[in-house]
């Protein structure tokens, strides 16, 4: 196993309170898996990413386990997540413009990245893997001379990619890396995205909005809502024989091409407040099988075949 998060907590502290953004999820990767996380904005996709990198504002609260490689990152010193950041456990964010130093060439951001890593590495050496890494994504080495103004929204995007895979961290975190980008695009960086991750052997946690996105590249799918895992289930599994009501009710959400068929469905309602989340099962006020234990409890999450499920409908029945 590359990477395991056990009973994770990760709240925001706030004026009036914390913010239960991420509440006791627990999810593992294998070497070589990519696992989709998926579910509605807010509902704690982003924050559990950079929460494993530990990106989060200093007065964030962690508890629970999060390891790479049986490294426990919760606790040690920053110093030595420093270490861990690009080296193990890499990311690709929502907008690569926002990541990426505008005033400062691309060889310059290889090189850099390389000498946190490896401070012995020469100018030379690193631009001859900045070359060999571009041409990996499809971008001419000559180009590492300019700066990412000079490229377009999905070169950007694949200028962000080589400079996470120059290092070949074991794990890399994929968040909505294709959001601000046209539907062509997006094909092709997830394309690129799947065969480098075949041929590097990385492992990957990939968030997204996009189920269709998840169907082709994930082995696994954790659906995610107001800072649960509600389901965990494997990609055909999930599609075809989906148990939580959430998740049902997500898949049925996507439009529809069939002519026949043009009704846009939607899940009626809004996520809950994560300052003051309910006090049974978060997704009751929204749920069309909703019982009185629904309110009152929240559900364990059992084990339905080869699905993690958490929702009475279950529990009740594994009982």
């Amino acid at each position: 196993m590359i990477f395991e998060a056990k009973d994770l907590k990760i709240y925001y502290k706030t004026k009036k309170g914390f913010v239960k953004a991420v509440d006791n999820i627990s999810l593992s990767v294998e070497k070589g898996q990519t696992v989709g996380l998926v579910g509605e904005s807010g509902c704690g996709k982003s924050t559990f990413g950079q929460g494993i990198l530990r990106i989060l504002p200093p007065s964030t609260f962690y508890s629970g386990s999060l390891k790479i490689e049986n490294q426990e990152l919760l606790g040690i010193p920053e110093s030595s997540m420093r270490k861990i950041r690009g080296k193990k456990i890499g990311m690709i964010f929502q907008d690569p413009m926002t990541s990426l130093n505008p005033v400062m060439r691309i060889e310059k951001l290889f090189y850099e990245t390389l000498r946190t890593h490896e401070p012995e590495i020469t100018e030379e050496e690193a631009r001859k893997r900045t070359a060999k890494v571009l041409e990996k994504v499809g971008i001419e080495p000559e180009r590492m001379r300019e700066y990412s103004f000079q490229f377009s929204g999905g070169m950007r995007q694949r200028v962000m990619i080589a400079l996470t895979l120059v290092l070949n961290p074991l794990l890399v975190i994929a968040d909505e890396p294709t959001t601000s980008l046209d539907v062509i695009v997006q094909a092709q960086i997830m394309n690129l995205l799947n065969e480098l991750r075949k041929e590097y052997d990385m492992s990957m946690i990939l968030i997204t909005h996009d189920l269709g996105v998840v169907a082709e590249m994930a082995d696994k799918i954790c659906v995610m809502y107001a800072g649960h895992i509600v389901e965990e289930a494997l990609s055909e599994d999930l599609y075809y024989r989906p148990k939580h009501p959430y998740t049902e009710l997500l898949l049925k959400s996507i439009p529809n091409t069939n002519i026949n068929d043009l009704e846009l469905k939607y899940i009626p309602g809004s996520p809950p407040d994560l300052l003051n989340p309910p006090i049974g099962c978060r997704f009751a006020p929204r749920c069309p099988y909703k019982k009185e234990i629904c309110e009152k409890k929240v559900p364990p999450t059992v084990k339905v075949d080869k699905t993690k499920v958490k929702c009475w409908l279950y529990s009740e029945v594994e009982q």
